[in-house]
């Protein structure tokens, strides 16, 4: 399994919006060292899907839109790639698939990676805000 730059980047952007603290979009382009057009554009589908909420002005930025328990990894990573792709199996063919001797373990393994994916809550791989850099040295 391999994510794509925009999930990846929506991850570590609730990552660092999880204690409650306002982050604005120039900061999280400058701490994650991303492109604020990539920051913009993931900001927006996750104030979209309710997984962050934004507010304008003095004292604004972006946060989270719901507890960071409450959020899967798998959910994040659901909302910007699509399923096919994340499949271990390159193949589209359904007949050779359902003949494949390996697609069960393909299966399984498919299967075994979402649940995982499922059980980590974005609470589980926050980034501290007031010690920004913490995570680098750990």
């Amino acid at each position: 399994m391999k994510i794509n730059a925009v999930t990846h980047g929506a991850l570590r952007i609730l990552m660092i919006c999880g204690d409650g603290e306002p982050v604005t979009l120039p900061e999280m382009a400058s701490r994650l060292g991303m492109p604020e057009a990539r920051v913009i554009r993931s900001c927006n589908a996750l104030a979209r899907a309710g997984l962050l909420v934004g507010r304008r002005g003095r004292g604004g930025g972006y946060r989270l839109g719901r507890p960071a328990e409450k959020i899967s990894v798998l959910s994040v990573i659901d909302l910007f790639e699509p399923e096919d792709d994340m499949r271990i199996c390159g193949r589209t063919d359904a007949t050779a698939c359902r003949n494949c001797a390996f697609a069960p373990a393909c299966t399984e393994a498919y299967r075994a990676m979402r649940d995982e994916l499922a059980a980590i809550s974005v609470a589980d791989i926050l980034i501290d805000h007031a010690h920004p850099h913490a995570s680098e040295t750990a």
